[in-house]
Protein backbone atom coordinates (compact mmCIF):
# COMPACT_ATOMS: atom_id res chain seq x y z
CA UNK A 1 0.00 0.00 0.00
CA UNK A 2 1.58 3.76 -1.17
CA UNK A 3 1.31 6.39 1.46
CA UNK A 4 -0.49 8.67 -1.17
CA UNK A 5 -2.66 6.40 -2.84
CA UNK A 6 -5.51 8.47 -3.84
CA UNK A 7 -3.75 11.56 -4.48
CA UNK A 8 -3.25 12.89 -8.12
CA UNK A 9 -0.83 15.77 -9.42
CA UNK A 10 -2.08 17.82 -12.13
CA UNK A 11 1.32 18.06 -14.55
CA UNK A 12 -0.52 21.57 -15.69
CA UNK A 13 -0.21 22.98 -11.99
CA UNK A 14 3.26 21.86 -11.24
CA UNK A 15 4.35 23.33 -15.20
CA UNK A 16 2.51 26.65 -13.96
CA UNK A 17 4.71 26.95 -10.62
CA UNK A 18 8.24 26.10 -12.12
CA UNK A 19 10.35 29.02 -12.52
CA UNK A 20 11.43 29.68 -16.37
CA UNK A 21 14.77 27.84 -17.32
CA UNK A 22 17.43 28.22 -19.95
CA UNK A 23 19.31 24.94 -20.91
CA UNK A 24 17.61 23.15 -17.75
CA UNK A 25 19.16 26.03 -15.10
CA UNK A 26 16.89 28.80 -13.74
CA UNK A 27 18.04 32.76 -15.14
CA UNK A 28 19.67 34.07 -11.65
CA UNK A 29 21.83 30.45 -12.14
CA UNK A 30 22.76 31.36 -15.71
CA UNK A 31 23.43 34.96 -14.36
CA UNK A 32 25.47 33.60 -11.73
CA UNK A 33 27.75 31.57 -13.76
CA UNK A 34 27.81 34.29 -16.34
CA UNK A 35 29.91 36.60 -13.87
CA UNK A 36 31.64 33.51 -12.21
CA UNK A 37 32.90 33.23 -16.24
CA UNK A 38 33.78 36.20 -17.34
CA UNK A 39 35.56 37.00 -13.63
CA UNK A 40 37.88 34.13 -14.51
CA UNK A 41 38.69 35.61 -17.90
CA UNK A 42 39.10 39.18 -16.86
CA UNK A 43 41.26 38.11 -14.33
CA UNK A 44 43.45 35.67 -16.20
CA UNK A 45 43.77 37.53 -19.95
CA UNK A 46 42.91 34.19 -21.27
CA UNK A 47 39.89 33.25 -23.36
CA UNK A 48 40.03 29.85 -22.55
CA UNK A 49 38.55 30.37 -19.23
CA UNK A 50 35.66 31.74 -20.53
CA UNK A 51 34.83 27.34 -21.21
CA UNK A 52 34.75 27.40 -17.56
CA UNK A 53 31.04 28.18 -18.25
CA UNK A 54 30.33 24.36 -19.15
CA UNK A 55 31.57 22.57 -16.11
CA UNK A 56 29.80 25.22 -14.30
CA UNK A 57 26.99 24.65 -15.56
CA UNK A 58 26.79 21.39 -15.46
CA UNK A 59 27.26 21.28 -11.71
CA UNK A 60 23.52 24.34 -11.51
CA UNK A 61 22.15 22.03 -13.99
CA UNK A 62 21.88 19.05 -11.13
CA UNK A 63 21.62 21.32 -8.52
CA UNK A 64 18.13 22.41 -10.59
CA UNK A 65 16.87 18.73 -11.26
CA UNK A 66 17.10 18.38 -7.51
CA UNK A 67 15.29 21.52 -6.77
CA UNK A 68 14.50 23.92 -9.18
CA UNK A 69 14.37 26.96 -6.83
CA UNK A 70 17.08 26.10 -4.89
CA UNK A 71 19.34 29.19 -6.19
CA UNK A 72 16.07 31.25 -5.57
CA UNK A 73 16.17 30.27 -1.89
CA UNK A 74 19.82 30.82 -1.76
CA UNK A 75 19.53 34.32 -2.80
CA UNK A 76 16.99 35.22 -0.66
CA UNK A 77 18.81 33.55 2.39
CA UNK A 78 21.83 35.26 1.20
CA UNK A 79 19.92 38.14 1.51
CA UNK A 80 18.07 38.32 4.88
CA UNK A 81 20.68 35.85 7.17
CA UNK A 82 23.48 35.65 5.45
CA UNK A 83 24.05 39.13 5.43
CA UNK A 84 23.95 39.01 8.97
CA UNK A 85 26.35 36.43 9.29
CA UNK A 86 28.81 37.87 7.62
CA UNK A 87 28.25 41.12 9.51
CA UNK A 88 27.84 40.16 13.23
CA UNK A 89 29.37 36.32 13.22
CA UNK A 90 33.14 37.71 14.44
CA UNK A 91 31.73 39.66 16.90
CA UNK A 92 28.49 38.47 18.46
CA UNK A 93 29.21 34.98 17.63
CA UNK A 94 25.73 34.43 16.34
CA UNK A 95 23.42 35.93 14.22
CA UNK A 96 22.37 39.18 15.36
CA UNK A 97 19.92 42.19 14.17
CA UNK A 98 21.12 44.54 17.09
CA UNK A 99 24.19 46.27 15.74
CA UNK A 100 23.14 46.66 12.21
CA UNK A 101 22.03 50.25 11.03
CA UNK A 102 18.85 50.14 9.05
CA UNK A 103 19.23 52.41 5.77
CA UNK A 104 15.94 53.43 4.04
CA UNK A 105 15.77 52.81 0.52
CA UNK A 106 15.43 55.81 -1.55
CA UNK A 107 12.06 57.29 -2.00
CA UNK A 108 10.61 55.32 0.79
CA UNK A 109 7.70 57.22 1.77
CA UNK A 110 5.87 55.70 4.81
CA UNK A 111 2.70 54.54 5.10
CA UNK A 112 1.62 54.84 8.97
CA UNK A 113 -0.32 57.50 10.49
CA UNK A 114 -0.32 58.49 14.00
CA UNK A 115 -3.20 60.43 15.34
CA UNK A 116 -6.26 61.88 13.72
CA UNK A 117 -4.47 64.66 12.09
CA UNK A 118 -2.08 62.01 10.11
CA UNK A 119 1.32 63.67 11.38
CA UNK A 120 4.15 61.42 12.42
Amino acid sequence: MEKNEGITVDGLAVGLTRPSTKWGVTYPAIMLNLIVSMEAFIWSHNLLWGLIFVPVHGIFYLICLKDPRAFELLFLWAQTKGRTHLLTLGYWKSSSYGPLELHKKPGYVSRRKFGKSGKQ
